[in-house]
C-alpha cells in the first residue's frame, strides 16, 4: 500500500510539475503576442493606417492621447477618425519607433503593457515641427476571443526641460 502511495505522489508532482511549466510556456507566448502589439502599433503608424491601428483596440477601448482630458477617445470610431485627421494634419511626416514593451500579468487573460516611443517629423504645437519626442504608453490588454486587445490605453509625452529650469 505504501509504494502504491508513493507512486501516486510521484504522479501529482509531475502533472503540477507539468502544468506549471505548460502555464509558463503559454504567458511567454501570451507575452511575446503583447509585444508584438507594440511593433504593429508602429507599422501601422508609420503607414498611416488607422484602421489598422483600430483593428489593435477593444471595441470599447478608453484611449487617452497625450492631450489628458482633451484627448479622451471613447471606443474604436472616437480613435480612428481622430487619428485619421491627424495622419493629414499633424503627423503627416512623422515616423514611430516602438522602443521597448514591458509587460505586467494581473491575470492570465490580463496584463499591463508600458511601451516606450519616440517620434520623429511631427507637427505639434508644444515643440518646434520635427523635434524629436518621446513618451510612454500605459495599455491595459485583454485576451478577447483568443486575441490580445488594447482595452485600455494611457499616452504620456516626456516634455522637454525648460530653458533655465
Amino acid at each position: 500500500m505504501r509504494a502504491r502511495t508513493n507512486e501516486w505522489t510521484r504522479f501529482a508532482v509531475v502533472l503540477v510539475a507539468m502544468t506549471c511549466v505548460n502555464g509558463h510556456a503559454h504567458q511567454m507566448t501570451d507575452e511575446a503576442t503583447i509585444k508584438e502589439l507594440g511593433v504593429q502599433w508602429q507599422n501601422a503608424w508609420n503607414m498611416k493606417d488607422a484602421k489598422s491601428m483600430t483593428n489593435l483596440l477593444a471595441p470599447d477601448v478608453d484611449f487617452v492621447t497625450v492631450l489628458g482630458p482633451n484627448g479622451w477617445l471613447k471606443g474604436r470610431a472616437q480613435f480612428e477618425e481622430a487619428h485619421a485627421r491627424m495622419f493629414t494634419t499633424l503627423f503627416t511626416h512623422s515616423t514611430w519607433k516602438t522602443e521597448s514593451t514591458h509587460v505586467k500579468w494581473i491575470q492570465p487573460d490580463l496584463a499591463i503593457a508600458r511601451v516606450l516611443w519616440s517620434t520623429t517629423g511631427d507637427k505639434v504645437r508644444h515643440v518646434k515641427h520635427g523635434t524629436p519626442r518621446s513618451g510612454i504608453f500605459t495599455w491595459v490588454v485583454q485576451k478577447q476571443d483568443g486575441t490580445w486587445r488594447i482595452i485600455a490605453s494611457q499616452n504620456t509625452e516626456s516634455r522637454p526641460v525648460l530653458p533655465g529650469q
